[in-house]
C-alpha cells in the first residue's frame, strides 16, 4: 500500500472511530458488519475496553483479525463468520441498516457501490415514502448509478454532481430509518479526500 493510500485508510478508520465513540456507553456492544481485515473494530476494541466487539466477515479473512487481535491481547473483541457480503457494498448498506433497526441498535455506516443498488426481495426503492412520492424505481436507479461518479481522476464538475446524488440516495435511506424512530445525520469524513465515497451515515434509536 501506498504512503498516500495509507493515510486516506487512516484518515477514514478515524472517521468511523470517531462516531462509534460518541454512540458507544459502557458495556455496550458494537458489531463491526463487513468488517475486512479488522482495521475498524480492532481500533475500536483497544480503544472501548469496557465494550464488547463483534466482528463479521468471511472465515478467512476473520482468521487475519483475530491473528491481529490476539498479539495485541484484546479480551473484549469476539469475531462471526458472515456470508451476506463481502463488504457493506449496494444494498448490503440496506441490510445492516435494517438489523441495527430491528435491534433498535445505533448504527454508523459508510456506504459504498450506490450502483449496485437495486430492488430485492426484502427491499425495495425508493426507500421512504417521500422519495417514493417523487422518484420512480428506475428514476433512483439512475440516481444511484450517478452516485458511483466521484472518482479522482474524473472531472471535479461530474464528481459534484456524484456526491449531490450520493447525499441524496442517503438522504432516502435516513427518511427511511427516521419512520422507524431514529434521529440520523448524513455526514462527510473528513477531510473529503479520504475517499471518493465519503459519506456516512450516523443514526440513534430514540
Amino acid at each position: 500500500m501506498s504512503d498516500a493510500r495509507a493515510v486516506r485508510k487512516r484518515q477514514q478508520l478515524n472517521n468511523l472511530v470517531a462516531m462509534v465513540k460518541e454512540l458507544a456507553g459502557p458495556n455496550h456492544t458494537i458489531v463491526d458488519f463487513c468488517s475486512g481485515g479488522g482495521h475498524v473494530g480492532i481500533v475500536l476494541a483497544h480503544t472501548l475496553p469496557h465494550c464488547r466487539v463483534i466482528l463479521m466477515k468471511t472465515k478467512k479473512i476473520l482468521v487475519r483479525g483475530r491473528d491481529r487481535s490476539l498479539q495485541l491481547g484484546l479480551q473484549n473483541i469476539s469475531f462471526i463468520q458472515e456470508t451476506v457480503a463481502l463488504h457493506a457494498c449496494g444494498v448490503a448498506t440496506d441490510m445492516v441498516l435494517d438489523r441495527c433497526i430491528r435491534a433498535k441498535a445505533g448504527f454508523v455506516i459508510s456506504p459504498c457501490c450506490y450502483g449496485f443498488i437495486q430492488n430485492t426481495l426484502k427491499f425495495s426503492f425508493p426507500r421512504s415514502k417521500k422519495f417514493a412520492e417523487a422518484l420512480t424505481y428506475k428514476e433512483h436507479m439512475i440516481l444511484c448509478r450517478f452516485a458511483d461518479q466521484t472518482a479522482v481522476q474524473l472531472p471535479i464538475e461530474r464528481r459534484l454532481i456524484g456526491k449531490r446524488c450520493m447525499g441524496l440516495v442517503d438522504l432516502d435511506r435516513s427518511w427511511a430509518a427516521e419512520t422507524h424512530g431514529y434521529t440520523v445525520k448524513v455526514m462527510t469524513m473528513e477531510p473529503e479526500s479520504c475517499s471518493p465515497k465519503n459519506n456516512m451515515l450516523v443514526g440513534v434509536s430514540a
